[in-house]
């Protein structure tokens, strides 16, 4: 063999992608090209003739058993070649899968000579197989169902969640385009569309209407993505469907129970608002007249406090089915409150019908009632208000009803008022409260109170909430029911919210001097901050410069109050979201579409409104919406905080679903900082 072939031979081997190496019977390597030396850990420079590396340093010990011990007999014995996966081991000591082929070299009397190894290294075979598995896995473990056609959307493959969704087996879909599941409630402008969108930007997602094998029609929610070849020609679209049938049926039922006060039946605050706005609406443009009486039942609390609560609840039902028998079915009578209702009247012929109403309402509810051997006689209130003559929108009837109905209990109740235009006085008063309030911001009177958190395993404080309080210089202590309603009116609110960020920095930057370690402080923020488009940027930086970091804040909103500006205040969420800030959803459960917000909202925490958590132990209704929220918390891989946590039984109930943190009065009272300082613990 001349040098030039075998030069040829030698860069050939040299240029190999596999380990390629000669062998001796004594298990010596005589040769390894570049490729295996890469592999091995071994320098090219190596010299194989001084420094001798045998088999036995390439494996391990039982690898190596298995190859002198069976192999390289059975290789001896048949002469001939051996293929199969081993694991080599390189100089440092790691392993790696490959695919071994060991050929004999044989003389003319058939004696092996030396032997050629050549392996494949499997590494990355091994990751792809892997990876096929996962995906594999996820495939059919997803709970949404995936639907793969080619580039002529027949169908190729389905997974079990679309089999579970649709009732169709693989075999019956497959060759198929996805049409077999129309349901026809969709004209052709809205598949032109979609198909558009795909052809564009490669994807579409969307509500689509579709059917069952069994016939039924159901909502999804459907996101079309294409695969293109290197050519771009598309090869495969990839459909995943998520059934918002569920989702739909519990947010109907939360709306429901929302909607309507638990104890009576009746509509609640949410529905007379919804109705209010309603017929406002037709009478002004009919031309129309409205009525609107609130009532007040008299003294409940004393009633309570003396007959315990749930004969005060059989007394309010009672009550209410008294009210339903003097209404016509045109009215809308709903439970605003522990004891006041309203009742509106879009059908009457004069004031007189009112008046004789509200006379026939007050001597029907002062006549006695007797329940379980104990009777009471009520004191009820009526307060009236028209539409258009002390009100042209909901906002102001709903006032000047409730100033009536103020001015029938102060008149010594068993009585009913109309809205008298010359009812100013609480209007100067809340004009002095105003004053006064602008006066508080600048100078003394407000302060900060603390309500810790606990989780509810070990009632260990994780977290406070941040609550604002005002001592007025003459009424003494105010609620702050009082003057928020009055900041956010009159937009002092944002003035107030500035002073409640500035003041809870102060109080972290003394804890921390203190050598305390920092609770996570919660601040509520009123929609009219969101609207403020530097809210973001002023916040982060009034952080910042205290020396602070956003995660020792959590921000708190309430869904009410972002349906007075649901656009701006989205986007500062967001932004506020995008800067680190954790955003908690207060009062969960009491607004209009507390389901259709959780998509939108960039949250981390849900509270659960305490008017649930007060009910769940005597109130099926109350219990199953907890245990709705509690489930869509984890779905949503949400935080949880349970508010009005007041009773041993309430909290043991709560960690049981799966609530893992509360405040209320049975852990803390809003504490005052130097109460509050004797909590937290040094670091």
């Amino acid at each position: 063999m001349t040098f030039e072939i075998l030069s040829r031979q030698q860069a050939i081997l040299e240029a190999s992608n596999e380990l390629i190496a000669t062998i001796s019977l004594d298990q010596r390597l005589m040769y390894l090209n570049l490729a295996g030396r890469r592999m091995l850990g071994i320098p090219v420079a190596l010299n194989l003739d001084l420094e001798r590396i045998y088999v036995r340093n390439l494996h391990s010990l039982d690898v190596y058993q298995t190859i002198n011990e069976g192999i390289i007999p059975q290789l001896i014995t048949d002469k001939k070649t051996w293929e199969g996966e081993l694991t080599f081991c390189d100089l440092k000591g790691e392993e790696f899968p490959s695919y071994l082929t060991i050929i004999p070299h044989l003389n003319i009397a058939g004696e092996i000579l030396w032997i050629t190894a050549i392996a494949r290294d499997l590494r990355r075979r091994k990751i792809f197989e892997s990876q096929q598995r996962l995906a594999v896995r996820v495939f059919e473990s997803t709970i949404e169902g995936i639907m793969v056609t080619d580039g002529r959307a027949k169908i190729q493959q389905v997974n079990a969640a679309f089999t579970e969704i649709t009732g169709y087996q693989p075999e019956e879909v497959l060759g198929r385009t996805p049409s077999l599941l129309r349901s026809n409630h969709h004209d052709k402008a809205f598949y032109d569309a979609m198909w558009e969108s795909i052809a564009e930007f490669d994807r579409w997602q969307g509500e689509v209407w579709n059917r069952r094998k069994d016939g039924s029609v159901y909502l999804q929610w459907l996101s079309i993505n294409c695969v293109r070849n290197e050519r771009g020609v598309i090869e495969n679209y990839i459909s995943i469907i998520h059934d918002l049938s569920e989702l739909r049926a519990k947010e109907a039922q939360i709306q429901h129970l929302v909607h309507h006060d638990v104890l009576t039946g009746l509509g609640n605050r949410h529905q007379l608002k919804e109705r209010l706005n309603h017929a406002v609406r037709q009478a002004k443009s009919q031309g129309e007249e409205l009525a609107l009486l609130l009532l007040d039942l008299g003294h409940i609390q004393i009633i309570n406090e003396t007959f315990g609560h749930n004969w005060c609840d059989k007394l309010i039902s009672e009550q209410s089915n008294k009210l339903l028998d003097l209404v016509g079915d045109a009215d809308t009578l709903v439970r605003v409150g522990a004891d006041e209702f309203a009742l509106l009247i879009e059908d009457y012929e004069s004031i007189h019908d009112i008046t004789q109403l509200a006379d026939e309402i007050k001597q029907k509810l002062q006549q006695p009632v007797a329940i379980d051997d104990k009777q009471v006689t009520l004191s009820p209130s009526i307060g009236v208000a028209f539409y258009p003559e002390d009100g042209e929108d909901t906002d102001t009837l709903l006032t000047n009803a409730q100033t009536a109905l103020n001015e029938a209990k102060h008149a010594g109740r068993d009585t009913f008022r109309f809205f008298d235009h010359k009812m100013s006085d609480e209007a100067r008063k809340l004009l002095k409260l105003e004053q006064a309030l602008r006066i508080a911001i600048t100078g003394e009177g407000l302060s900060l109170h603390f309500q810790p958190k606990v989780q509810l395993v070990d009632q260990q404080v994780y977290g406070v909430e941040a609550l604002i309080r005002w001592q007025h210089p003459e009424l003494g202590a105010l609620s702050p029911a009082v003057f928020i309603p009055l900041a956010e009116e009159s937009g002092l609110i944002v003035e107030i919210g500035a002073w409640v960020v500035q003041e809870a920095c102060r109080a972290m930057v003394r804890w921390r001097d203190a050598g305390l370690v920092l609770p996570r402080v919660a601040i509520n923020v009123a929609v009219q901050q969101l609207e403020q488009k530097e809210f973001p940027v002023w916040l982060n930086a009034t952080i910042k410069n205290y020396g602070l970091s956003v995660d020792c804040f959590e921000l708190e909103i309430t869904e009410t109050g972002l349906m007075q500006n649901e656009l701006c205040a989205l986007s500062t969420l967001s932004e506020l979201q995008e800067k680190g800030f954790r955003i908690a959803l207060d009062d969960f459960g009491t607004g209009y579409s507390s389901l259709s917000y959780l998509r939108k909202l960039p949250l981390s925490t849900l509270k659960i409104d305490r008017s649930f958590v007060v009910d769940m132990g005597s109130d099926d209704i109350s219990l199953s919406i907890v245990q709705t929220i509690v489930q869509l918390a984890h779905n949503l891989k949400l935080d949880l905080v349970a508010e009005g946590v007041e009773e041993e039984t309430q909290a043991m109930q709560l960690l049981a679903m799966g609530c893992q943190q509360a405040q209320g009065f049975l852990y803390y009272k809003p504490l005052p900082e130097l109460e509050l300082i004797k909590l937290l613990k040094p670091c």
